[in-house]
């Protein structure tokens, strides 16, 4: 568990680093100028001089290291997904709302909202309901990968999905309400190549196309947005274009920005000064319920409820 922090920010200490091996962890520790390194996370967790835990580590880790750190009122930052499972979801939710102190807060890292072309297509399209498409080029997997372990990775829609889901939340600054999916059959059940139908609280829709059975010369990610006479697309976070009544916005970056620098500033910005969470705890188990409800609308083919 480690993360290296922004140069030229000395309110950031890098105090300890964690890996699953010993000579890692010393080697990471040097690299990015960690003060010590360990193989015992009590020496993170029980430490009162780090108050905040970057885990960055496999998928079937991330529960049991978020339970830590909450529970030690440490600020955490989790790489997707939260969790693997609805019983380590519920356990989350649970030490979360009796534990969580004030000035502790929880991130998980869904970054692409934070990405510049993101922010540049809220603010041309505005607010209100409106209709999404996320389209996924996400290519294949070998079968053999840890990703499509369920114990190990959860799978691809655990483990991924749930960053476009997040995404068009954002867009549409409202909760998914309903999730219904389709998948093509494949003899593995890896469930990589589907639909996602979602319907949002404030009567957004949007529908997520994960596809890992597309062409590798295709670019991963295209996104349409559509709301009261305006189109926004963005096109795997290097373009942006709006059509509205007048001339077309375009804007093209120079490399591509998925967000991830952005959403570590923001992220320490927001320990050191204070103020409202990243992204609302509230939308953080939204989007991760609706993620475990996809299997499950897979397996019952019907439309099921988020609930929180």
């Amino acid at each position: 568990m480690s993360i290296h922090s922004p140069k030229g920010d000395a309110d950031v200490v890098n105090k300890a680093v964690m890996t699953s091996s010993g000579t890692t962890s010393k080697t990471v520790a040097e690299k990015f100028g960690f003060e010590f390194c360990t193989s015992d996370k009590e020496d993170i967790f029980s430490n009162d001089e780090i108050n905040t835990v970057f885990i960055c580590t496999r998928h079937n880790s991330h529960a049991g290291y978020v339970l830590d750190a909450l529970k030690s009122i440490k600020n955490v930052f989790v790489e997707k997904p939260l969790c693997l499972t609805i019983e380590e979801f519920e356990n989350i939710k649970s030490v979360y709302s009796s534990l969580h102190a004030p000035h502790s807060s929880l991130l998980v890292g869904f970054n692409r909202r934070f990405s510049l072309l993101a922010k540049l297509l809220k603010e041309k399209i505005g607010e209100g309901p409106m209709s999404m498409i996320y389209r996924v080029n996400a290519g294949s997997i070998p079968a053999d990968s840890w990703i499509q372990d369920p114990v190990i990775g959860g799978g691809r829609v655990i483990g991924e999905v749930c960053h476009f889901i997040d995404f068009l939340t954002y867009m549409s600054e409202s909760l998914p309400q309903r999730v219904f999916a389709t998948a093509l059959p494949d003899s593995q059940n890896f469930h990589d190549t589907l639909n996602i139908n979602l319907e949002f609280e404030n009567g957004s829709i949007g529908t997520v196309s994960y596809f890992a059975n597309g062409s590798r010369n295709l670019a991963k990610e295209y996104i349409e947005v559509y709301r009261t006479g305006t189109t926004g697309i963005i096109k795997d976070f290097r373009e942006v274009e709006v059509f509205g009544t007048g001339k077309p916005y375009r804007k093209k970056l120079l490399s591509q920005d998925k967000g991830q620098k952005t959403m570590i500033h923001g992220f320490l910005k927001a320990i050191k000064e204070g103020g409202n969470p990243l992204i609302e705890p509230a939308a953080i188990f939204a989007v991760t319920q609706a993620t475990f409800l996809i299997l499950e609308s897979l397996k019952r083919h019907e439309a099921l409820t988020v609930d929180l």
